[in-house]
């Protein structure tokens, strides 16, 4: 019991000081990942693993979880994709769309194409799974083309066209964070205008493979479509090497390939082992033989470099410290359920010639507009390494209680009882219940309370109403119409007793 109303003691001084720091302007505090009291001794000088020569003028490798880039060379320069451009189609596709919805093909899907395809042709019905397959897959133009447009209706709410397509596409890598990139079409045939580079391939495939359904089909090695409504089934192939098995690299898992007279050689590839998640990209290689040469030789300089840290499992065995916000952090990390955790799934890559403990973190809070029963996100953890950015964790907070909030008071409560606006009321960005708001002496305002009972009236007279009319219903229907009754059936039984003893006069019986 002790331990209880002490870890319920630390809660409310936690909830105190956070409301604080809240109030006030977002505070970083960059502190050793190990010793929050030892001061930055980090290593300016360190070098970073330099990694293999490559035919390709462009190349990259990113880990996907934290965006570090691990293998760069001329990342920021432009480029034509070509066909890699379909990763990005894929992934507006899977952001906007469900794979169950139909995709019908337009005569300009059909027409306004050259180079692969796989015989879809005008009017021709397909689900957006079976087209993404075979985009995918065989680098269908016709198919991308149908798939363009088909997002680009679906965002747009209307016919669908290139131009809108494109503007999605663009916009859309420049919320990533993507540099220099200009796509004018969903297929990378060739336009002098339609161009990337290496970092904003790598952003969009870091993107695209964390969903699985895109996982599972650029992973793919062969699919067969179904027969549509113009055409038999179609068998497709993966044109990628590694996933096809022509060329064997085991830790790949997904890619895309790509190719023009003017773009020479691009490949996507994602690959995965002991926990790290890589794209590779290279661009503008002289032949396919050198792009998946480079491919492996970028990833396996990756993977023997670096290793990656589970931040939450490795700031428990650094005893988790916190800033000089807070003085003790035994409570809030005890036994049972802690008050403060750090998020799961959250990582931290480092060369595997450092140390965790040399990552320096800043940690970052956030006010939160409204707590909810259980995790709460009240902050970040980022942690750097040699001047890079290197991962993070949310901080979160568990809140044990279960306070009725405004949200949860709008979603169940019928809208046509108790207004919200009279049970809560909004204070420094907070929702609180109006009868539990002090004023300046520690006690209710009194205003307050009688603008609410004022606005409580309508509803007490509406309900003392519905009393009353329940009562006279009850009453009418289990007592005075029952007592009708009797008195209607005593009355015909007296006449039929009247009339078989032939009395005229009834006085005696009358009722």
């Amino acid at each position: 019991m002790k331990k209880v109303a002490h870890k319920f003691l630390w809660g409310i001084i936690f909830l105190l000081l956070f409301t604080y720091c809240s109030s006030t302007l977002t505070i970083a505090h960059p502190v050793k990942a190990q010793d929050i009291s030892t001061e930055n001794t980090q290593e300016t000088d360190f070098l970073w693993p330099s990694g293999p020569s490559v035919f390709a003028d462009s190349a990259i490798v990113m880990e996907v979880t934290t965006g570090l880039i691990l293998y760069e060379k001329d990342i920021y320069t432009s480029y034509y994709p070509a066909s890699i451009t379909k990763v990005l189609t894929a992934l507006m596709a899977l952001e906007n769309c469900s794979l169950n919805e139909i995709v019908t093909m337009s005569d300009a899907a059909e027409h306004n194409v050259y180079g692969s395809r796989i015989g879809l042709v005008s009017g021709e019905q397909v689900t957006l799974k079976d087209a993404m397959y075979g985009m995918l897959l065989e680098s269908a133009n016709e198919v991308s083309y149908a798939i363009g447009e088909h997002v680009a209706a679906k965002v747009n709410n209307n016919s669908g066209s290139m131009e809108e397509f494109s503007a999605l596409m663009n916009a859309r890598v420049k919320e990533l964070g993507g540099v220099n990139s200009n796509f004018i079409n969903p297929n990378g045939l060739h336009e002098a205008e339609h161009y990337t580079c290496a970092y904003d391939m790598a952003l969009i495939g870091r993107e695209a493979i964390r969903y699985p359904e895109f996982r599972k089909i650029a992973g793919t090695r062969t699919y067969t479509i179904p027969a549509t409504n113009k055409n038999v089934a179609r068998p497709l192939a993966n044109h990628h090497r590694f996933i096809r098995k022509t060329l064997n690299y085991q830790y790949a898992i997904a890619g895309k390939t790509g190719g023009t007279t003017e773009a020479l050689t691009t490949l996507v590839t994602f690959a995965e082992k002991d926990g790290l998640l890589l794209v590779a990209v290279v661009l503008h290689v002289d032949t396919a033989l050198h792009a998946y040469e480079d491919t492996i030789n970028i990833l396996n300089f990756a993977f023997e470099n670096y290793a990656l840290y589970n931040i939450e499992d490795t700031e428990l065995n650094l005893e988790l410290s916190f800033p000089s916000l807070f003085t003790q952090t035994a409570d809030f990390s005890s036994a049972g359920e802690p008050l403060i955790h750090i998020g799961e799934n959250c990582n931290v890559i480092l060369p595997n010639s450092a140390n965790f403990s040399d990552a320096v973190k800043s940690i970052t809070y956030k006010p939160v507009e409204e707590f909810v029963h259980g995790d709460n996100v009240i902050g970040q953890i980022s942690y750097q390494f040699a001047g890079k950015y290197i991962g993070f964790a949310d901080i979160i907070y568990y809140n044990p209680d279960y306070p009725i909030t405004r949200a949860e008071f709008e979603a169940l409560w019928p809208s046509y009882m108790i207004p919200p606006d009279i049970v809560f009321k909004e204070e420094n960005g907070m929702y609180n219940p109006v009868t539990q708001i002090p004023n300046e002496d520690g006690e209710n305002d009194k205003t307050e309370e009688k603008d609410k009972k004022f606005q409580l009236l309508p509803v007490i007279l509406g309900v003392a109403a519905t009393v009353i009319i329940l009562f006279v219903g009850w009453y009418i229907i289990r007592i005075e119409l029952p007592h009708r009754r009797k008195k209607q059936a005593y009355k015909k039984r007296h006449e039929a007793r009247l009339r078989s003893y032939g009395q005229q006069d009834d006085d005696k019986y009358n009722i």
